[in-house]
């Protein structure tokens, strides 16, 4: 089983999210961002950088996460972290999103769709149990594997892999870690779970 160590700032979403139960028993380590160190990588498979962290400490850290692609680990990027700003080669794509859209009897339906329908994310967790919101996409990287794209730009994946700087990118902008802390949204709960489980089979 792999070894994952989890990012965060200190927030409560974090530290819920992080330290109790059901996702504190996935985590190998968790370390707190602004203190991050190059040897409290040394003992892990796979970094999960969680929702909603302080940019400027991963622009801080680049270098740091550059390595650690090198070394042919696998790197993990929840929503709201603006990789664009800190990892060379990513896009981000800002897209129009109704936050009420199951509210709204005109457009009652999300701007997103499964990419993939055989890809390995699916057999840990139904695309019915991703449906809540997004904080736009990211630009399909060379030879990405994309699970969900857009409906509006067939270009632009909300959670996409691939191999990256050396090592393997998980990169979405679903934030689940975020709204299962807030207790807010069940489905980013559900997601958090499958996601979690995917990592830990994940062949790296």
């Amino acid at each position: 089983m792999n070894k994952i160590t989890a990012l965060h700032s200190g927030t409560y979403y974090n530290l819920v999210s992080l330290f109790k139960e059901p996702f504190a028993k996935y985590f190998h380590k968790c370390v707190y961002l602004p203190e991050l160190k190059k040897s409290d990588l040394d003992d892990c498979d796979i970094l999960l950088v969680t929702d909603s962290l302080v940019v400027r400490h991963l622009q801080k850290n680049k270098e740091l996460f550059k390595e650690f692609l090198k070394s042919s680990r696998t790197l993990v990027i929840g929503g709201r972290n603006e990789p664009q700003l800190w990892l060379e080669g990513i896009e981000y794509k800002e897209l129009p999103f109704n936050f009420w859209w199951w509210l709204d009897k005109e457009h009652n339906d999300i701007d997103i769709t499964p990419d993939d329908t055989n890809h390995e994310l699916f057999k840990y967790i139904d695309f019915k149990d991703l449906i809540w919101h997004f904080h736009g996409g990211y630009k399909k990287l060379n030879g990405a594997k994309s699970a969900i794209k857009s409906k509006l730009d067939e270009s632009v994946s909300v959670y996409q892999e691939c191999s990256f700087g050396g090592g393997n990118l998980i990169l979405t902008s679903l934030d689940p870690f975020f709204h299962h802390g807030c207790f807010f949204m069940p489905n980013a709960s559900k997601f958090g779970a499958g996601l979690l489980e995917r990592l830990m089979g994940l062949k790296v």
